[in-house]
């Protein structure tokens, strides 16, 4: 079989960790030594959506309007970050030249939507709505595979029944399944393009990176065992489409050990810029509870099973998903908006938001200066900072709103983004309200996503033995490029013309 162009996105994947074990990883090793290859830097912010989305259109995030999958608008609202056709995207411009294009598994592609082809959605998805087009592929896909799964309980092992080892087994399972729909779904379309994510290395990164200097944990090869895993995928959808199929491997991003979390926003508070309006109270916070006692009470393909059979309304409500909905909807609920400044939605960086309605009304015609002085002292708080496990100053990289954001949604993105390093680790960014620490010495994750990617590529299309480093943003026009497809759209990225055989 033979197909134009292949992508497989491996999300989470780290240039550096592939580089330790690449001699356990032959299917990537041979795109190294026959095909081109380079890190990869991604967007910001470094999160599956919107850097899928980005990757794809080859355009930053204020010009295609999507911030995340979950954020707050400027009108102090939730927005949820998703996948339309008016966007753009290489798959979009592909099937209008009449490609057959297959789109599996890209997180924030729901709801699927019609293409000279197929589209099978990404998470997060909505329980019990159609994930596919055309609508009768859904059915087709469950019962090859015998239930599709789209995703797995995002929770720290610690939090389940059965722990790690419960949480690797249904980590391999979506995976499973996965990497068996790809191949299906190829065999039945033969498409001219397919791509497609795996999502198992960045849940596993998440929970088990702590565990890989400690020889004397089971767990301490995990990571390396997971990297062979997608090798060993790769070497699969390879063999299946054959050596005259250019493919194009990347991560959206990469990953980096956290050390800590700094609960951001009582930062703000601490210094005077954030106020609330009172005690804070948490909508849903039952739920919270709920989730946390069902995860430990019942195993994972307990839980996958009440899942299908629980209303949507209450299913949602225990995901992981709807306490991170709870969290920002926390933050619109509690925070005395005619006293802030500034407030944080927190994540794998600070996302700091100025208050512009407050700035207006206090400096009248002088609120862009007051704009430039407060993130100014932002940036100063940031710097500041000491890491409580070492007694070391922080080291923060800054993207500020008018350098990183372009494009006709510029209004809605934060002003102020802000990556915290402590040595080597990253430091997660809590948002949550109404603690009195200003730090978690336990954060949630033992690893958190990092904007060093990689991405390798090989076939008749692709030069042999190049090493370039690269942007998410240049993937798109380089891909359309080695297809031989034009397009009118407004890259941010570049075509990789030193990659590229004639």
């Amino acid at each position: 079989m033979k197909m134009d162009a292949l992508v497989i996105g491996i999300d989470s994947a780290s240039p550096y960790l592939i580089q330790k074990w690449i001699d356990k990883l032959p299917n990537i090793r041979s795109f190294y030594e026959v095909g081109s290859h380079g890190i990869l830097k991604s967007i910001v912010p470094p999160e599956s959506v919107p850097a899928w989305q980005c990757f794809a259109t080859g355009m930053n995030p204020a010009k295609i309007g999507v911030y995340g999958f979950l954020y707050i608008g400027r009108d102090r609202k939730l927005k949820s970050g998703r996948t339309t056709p008016e966007l753009g995207c290489f798959w979009d411009i592909c099937s209008k030249q009449g490609m057959k294009v297959g789109i599996f598994n890209f997180p924030g592609t729901y709801p699927p939507y019609p293409i000279n082809g197929f589209m099978v959605s990404g998470f997060p998805v909505p329980h019990g709505k159609t994930w596919t087009y055309p609508e009768a592929l859904m059915k087709r896909i469950d019962s090859a595979v015998g239930g599709y799964e789209i995703d797995v309980p995002l929770s720290k092992p610690s939090d389940m029944k059965g722990g790690e080892e419960a949480h690797l087994d249904q980590v391999q399972r979506l995976h499973d399944k996965c990497l068996q729909t790809a191949k299906l779904l190829i065999e039945w379309y033969d498409p001219d393009i397919f791509a497609m994510t795996f999502q198992g290395l960045d849940l596993v990164q998440h929970d088990l990176w702590q565990y890989m200097d400690r020889p004397d944990s089971p767990y301490s090869n995990a990571l390396r065992d997971w990297y062979i895993n997608i090798d060993n995928a790769v070497g699969e959808l390879r063999k299946l489409v054959g050596p005259e199929t250019n493919v194009l491997l990347l991560s959206d991003h990469g990953s980096t050990p956290c050390s800590s979390a700094l609960y951001v926003n009582r930062l703000l508070e601490l210094k005077g810029l954030l106020t609330l309006t009172g005690p804070v109270k948490q909508k849903g916070e039952v739920y919270t509870r709920l989730r946390k006692w069902v995860l430990k009470k019942f195993s994972p393909r307990t839980l996958a099973t009440l899942y299908k059979l629980t209303p949507e309304f209450i299913s949602h409500k225990l995901t992981y998903a709807a306490a991170i909905e709870r969290t920002l909807q926390g933050l619109i609920d509690n925070i005395d908006w005619n006293k802030t400044l500034a407030f944080s939605t927190g994540g794998h960086q600070a996302h700091v938001y100025l208050n512009y309605d407050l700035m207006e009304e206090q400096r009248e015609n002088d609120a862009a200066k007051a704009s430039k002085k407060l993130v100014s002292k932002l940036c100063e708080m940031m710097s500041d900072l000491t890491d409580p496990r070492t007694g070391q100053k922080v080291s923060p990289v800054f993207h500020f709103k008018d350098q990183t954001f372009k494009g006709p949604y510029q209004y809605d993105a934060p002003d102020l983004c802000v990556e915290l390093y402590s040595g080597k680790e990253k430091i997660q960014i809590n948002p949550r309200l109404g603690t009195k620490e200003l730090w978690n010495l336990d954060p949630h994750f033992s690893s958190i996503h990092s904007r060093d990617g990689f991405w390798a590529a090989m076939g008749p299309r692709i030069k042999r033995g190049v090493n370039l480093d690269a942007k998410l943003l240049d993937m798109s026009p380089t891909l359309l490029k080695i297809l031989r497809v034009d397009s009118t759209n407004d890259f941010d990225g570049q075509v990789l013309d030193g990659v590229i055989a004639s």
